[in-house]
């Protein structure tokens, strides 16, 4: 009698399943919906398999219903687990997903084929005439056990999501959704642990759990619209977000859109082509919509479905905030960057105001050490005193506008020829004067294998060689200086040289070396309170190191010495670069006179005219003068000039106005020859300005070449012999 009750349940069972399987796929909406449809079905097949069980006469007939129960049965605690993730909002990372699917993909293998082997099922099978029915029994072999746990752990954390989001949930329905798919997962596991632990006389209980699930979700999709809700939650969502959303078909029409869009355009419900119209042109037009205070960016997506274009979505984000952001941002960016013109402007101004007085205090100083022969050591030490105090300020100058030309990011690195070897003579000469009377021995060690023209930044190497030495004296009273260059490495793209400034000086304290390179910061100043400098040196050394691709390193001992160094790749110049520099390093050491030559010096300070023409006195060029910027013009006018030197800023008229002007009346002018003379006529501006901006804007008014204050003879012979005709030149 109990076994046709059984049986009857177990009818019943399959009945209600296939019934729900259609509804449910008559409804398959979401992905939730998607793993209920699997469970059901699987459990259908299961439960039609178990059929087969039940009315099995032997044990081959009972062994192939198993086999099909395991078809659905492997399934179930799967597809019912992902339900209750979705349900929870959980997502697992999709190899986990695919290992579980495998793993069950795997046991219903090996159930379909243990036929053959006993992976899953022991040896120890047969058929026995007891219990409720007839039935097959098995021994269970390890891989049974291990299943068995998995299908206990899916159901254990299935409980506790379950139970997690009945206390979470203020959602009385959906509370009692939750209370429904708990009881079906305990209905499962009642029926498992009476099965195993042989309560039921050989009924497989989880069969009938199974089912008891099953009606329970139907319950819950029927009684309280598990269906609709995911669809209303869509549709709230979609009404209730901050963006506006509209959709149209292929032809255009609006078949949908939200509240929000319903808020922003009341008219929307009897004229929405004219909102569509709207929105496309501003889109067009890169446009924003301004409404009710608030700032909407559109933007339109194509909408496919199949692969078939089935129309559009336009959306319309509230950028509000960004938008203020942006606008806030922008202004306090015009701020930051007048700020920084006016801050670059008046380190221009200041640079000139600055060198141009250190260009009479040097130029005077060195005309006075050269001509004059009756001086006494006391004067010519003091004149010297002079000198270097004037290099230092020039250099504390130079310093403060590399650093600022860095911090703005207009600082750039220049490739050219150089020669390592002179410049490190010239260096030696440089730190042999810094030295003066301490008892300091400089030491050379350069590496034979390194080329002696190599191509990279030798004016930032040779300064932050300079800055590094510089600080190496000042902070040596006794001992030795050492610079050491060596080559690291070689490949095709060149050498990587090691500069290293090494010292028997005082050394850096270890809780002192985090600070070194910190602008216009000092350390241990108690101890060096006397010391001259900025702090400057240091900063902008490892900026130009940083900027040529190396790194600023140091290491020093207390009361021991310091060592300063940094690795830089350097090119190799080729052969035909070679000859060139080799011709244009004897034309820049060559001794002359010009005394056919007629020059003119612009300036509105005497001191300068008067350093200029200390200089060239030796050269026997004819020099005039002027005092401003419309003299000059008229000078030149009527006298024939074969180079001109004008200071950068003058009253009235700076060097650029002028040399606009001369250039503009060579293109008035009538008379071929004096249009070609006031057309060409070297100029060379004189300025204590060498930003970039400043040097472009001399090229842009037909200025030839500058020099940068303060004028340095050699400097000054030079460029008078690069621009003066080779006629007039007398070596």
């Amino acid at each position: 009698m109990a076994y046709y009750f059984f049986l009857s349940i177990q009818m019943l069972s399959v009945i209600f399943l296939g019934v729900e399987c259609v509804y449910i796929y008559s409804k398959f909406k979401t992905r939730s919906q998607s793993y209920l449809l699997i469970f059901c079905i699987a459990a259908l097949i299961n439960n039609v398999g178990y059929m087969g069980v039940m009315t099995a006469d032997n044990l081959g007939e009972a062994s192939l219903a198993v086999r099909f129960c395991y078809i659905g049965k492997v399934w179930i605690p799967l597809a019912l687990f992902a339900m209750i993730l979705e349900l929870a909002r959980i997502k697992i990372p999709k190899v986990i997903a695919f290992l579980a699917v495998l793993i069950q993909l795997f046991i219903m293998l090996i159930v379909l084929t243990s036929e053959h082997h006993n992976l899953y099922y022991s040896a120890d099978r047969k058929f026995v005439d007891e219990g409720l029915f007839p039935h097959a029994v098995y021994g269970h072999s390890m891989l049974y056990v291990l299943y068995t746990v998995l299908l206990n752990v899916y159901i254990v954390l299935g409980l506790y999501l379950l139970i997690r989001l009945y206390y979470k949930e203020e959602n009385k329905d959906k509370r009692k959704t939750y209370v429904l798919f708990l009881f079906g997962v305990l209905s499962m596991a009642l029926g498992l642990v009476t099965y195993l632990l042989n309560l039921t006389g050989g009924y497989d209980a989880t069969s009938l759990g199974y089912a008891i699930s099953g009606l329970l979700m139907a319950v819950s999709i029927i009684r309280y619209n598990l269906m609709d809700t995911l669809s209303y939650v869509k549709d709230f969502i979609a009404d209730y977000i901050s963006e506006g959303i509209v959709a149209t078909n292929k032809y255009g029409d609006v078949i949908y859109y939200n509240e929000r869009v319903s808020s922003m355009y009341p008219e929307a419900d009897d004229d929405y082509q004219s909102v569509i119209l709207g929105i496309k042109d501003t889109i067009s037009a890169g446009d924003v919509i301004c409404l009710d205070g608030k700032i909407y960016e559109p933007v339109c997506n194509p909408l496919y479905k199949s692969g078939e274009f089935i129309g559009h979505m336009y959306v319309l984000t509230d950028v509000t905030a960004i938008y203020n952001y942006m606008k806030e941002l922008q202004k306090q960016k015009d701020i930051a960057e007048a700020a920084n013109n006016s801050k670059s402007k008046f380190l221009s101004i200041a640079s000139h105001e600055i060198r141009t007085p250190m260009n009479a205090i040097i130029g005077m100083t060195d005309i006075i050490l050269s001509e004059s022969d009756n001086l006494t050591e006391q004067q010519k030490k003091f004149l010297q005193n002079i000198r270097t105090s004037g290099d230092s300020l020039v250099s504390i100058v130079n310093d403060i506008l590399d650093d600022s030309k860095i911090e703005a990011g207009k600082m750039e690195i220049v490739e050219d020829v150089y020669n390592l070897r002179k410049m490190t003579d010239e260096l030696r000469l440089i730190i042999e004067n810094r030295i003066g009377q301490k008892s300091i021995k400089l030491i050379y060690e350069i590496d034979d294998s390194i080329p002696e023209y190599i191509v990279g930044d030798g004016l930032r190497i040779r300064q932050i060689l300079i800055n590094l030495m510089n600080n190496a004296v000042k902070f040596t009273d006794e001992g030795f200086i050492k610079l050491i260059i060596n080559c690291e490495d070689k490949d095709d793209n060149g050498y990587l040289l090691r500069f290293c400034v090494k010292d028997s000086g005082q050394g850096i304290k270890s809780e002192d070396l985090s600070k070194l390179g910190e602008a216009f910061t000092r350390i241990d100043v108690k101890r060096n309170h006397k010391k001259e400098g900025t702090g400057l040196g240091l900063a902008i050394s490892r900026d130009f190191v940083n900027l040529m691709g190396g790194k600023l390193g140091v290491a020093s001992e207390y009361g021991v010495g310091s060592e300063f160094f940094f690795s830089i790749w350097q090119k190799e110049a080729d052969a035909e670069v070679l000859n060139d520099v080799s011709q244009s390093s004897v034309e820049e050491d060559v001794v002359f006179t010009a005394p056919d030559a007629k020059m003119l010096v612009v300036d509105d300070s005497p001191m300068n005219i008067a350093v200029v023409k200390g200089f060239v006195k030796q050269l026997g060029i004819s020099l005039d003068t002027a005092n401003s910027g419309a003299i000059a013009i008229e000078m030149i006018k009527k006298n024939r000039y074969d180079i001109i030197f004008m200071d950068y800023m003058m009253p009235e008229m700076d060097g650029i106005e002028v040399t606009s002007h001369i250039r503009a009346e060579a293109l008035n002018c009538t008379d071929d020859q004096k249009a070609e003379y006031l057309k060409n006529v070297p100029i060379i501006v004189i300025s204590g300005d060498d930003s970039a901006e400043t040097k472009e804007s001399f090229f842009k008014a037909g200025i030839n070449d500058y020099l940068i204050k303060p004028i340095i003879k050699p400097v000054l012979n030079k460029m008078i012999y690069k621009w003066l005709r080779d006629e007039l030149i007398i070596k």
